[in-house]
């Protein structure tokens, strides 16, 4: 690969005039290679994962305020007043999506982070120049999706923290399937004779990265989108006093 070969003499160059200026061109390979990913795919995930979070927090705690105010069998999602109380809490647990989730510094950060404990600066501008090329998106896209995509799902969906039975998430829950649809995961895309393709499918760097993205990669994401999940149900908890009106509205019209 030209570009390689290219930064190979830089690098050498780099060296030669001290650490710093060879952690520069480091720097540089890697914030290209990060840049080169979508957001979209773990991005989804979270969203769905903090959304239903949240809103199992929120019907809990109404339960039990409901419940601790005294009121009937008849507080709960059938009453209007429950459903505006349930909207409130939604509205909140959306902030906390729009700032945890939303934006897409945070997946940066972490595909910066884990690339660089794992290459170098030339391994970093070899995979960043392939996925420049059609066939290394193609093949960025099916690692997205495949292999990171699919490993975030499996974790949430296996523990029963993603389902397709909490209402008020069908918007989140359609949005991530859309995000899967786009990118045609089960489309046949044929890489023969791409000699590009060949080597980051069968060697390192390219082996080695997709590894690092399924394994530390993932990990990193989980425990960032687990994070937002807790503060979407402290967040909740935090406004648990913005039931009260709504409980006394129901009191109101159930009295006679």
């Amino acid at each position: 690969m030209v570009i390689g070969r290219m930064l190979g003499v830089a690098l050498t160059a780099m060296i030669a005039a001290g650490p710093a200026a060879a952690d520069a061109l480091k720097d540089d390979a890697i914030e290209r290679l990060a840049a080169s990913h979508e957001p979209d795919v773990p991005m989804a995930v979270g969203r769905l994962a903090v959304k239903q979070a949240g809103l199992v927090a929120a019907r809990t705690l109404l339960a039990k305020r409901g419940s601790d105010a005294g009121l009937g069998r008849g507080w709960n999602a059938a009453a209007p007043e429950w459903r505006e109380a349930e909207a409130q809490f939604s509205r909140i647990i959306d902030g906390v999506i729009a700032r945890g989730i939303e934006q897409p510094q945070w997946l940066h950060a972490i595909w910066a982070d884990q690339a660089a404990s794992v290459l170098n600066a030339e391994e970093a501008d070899e995979i960043a120049t392939h996925f420049a090329t059609p066939n290394g998106r193609e093949q960025r896209i099916v690692v997205e999706v495949k292999v990171v995509g699919e490993l975030l799902q499996a974790n949430y969906t296996f523990t029963n923290r993603i389902t397709d039975q909490v209402p008020g998430s069908e918007k989140e829950l359609a949005r991530m399937q859309t995000v899967w649809a786009e990118r045609e995961p089960f489309r046949d895309r044929n890489f023969a004779g791409d000699a590009g393709a060949a080597r980051f499918g069968s060697r390192n760097p390219g082996v080695k990265y997709v590894k690092m993205l399924a394994i530390q990669g993932v990990d990193a994401m989980l425990g960032h989108i687990d994070a937002v999940c807790a503060e979407a149900v402290r967040a909740v908890a935090d406004a648990s006093a913005q039931a009260d009106p709504f409980i006394e509205a129901y009191r109101r019209r159930t009295a006679n």
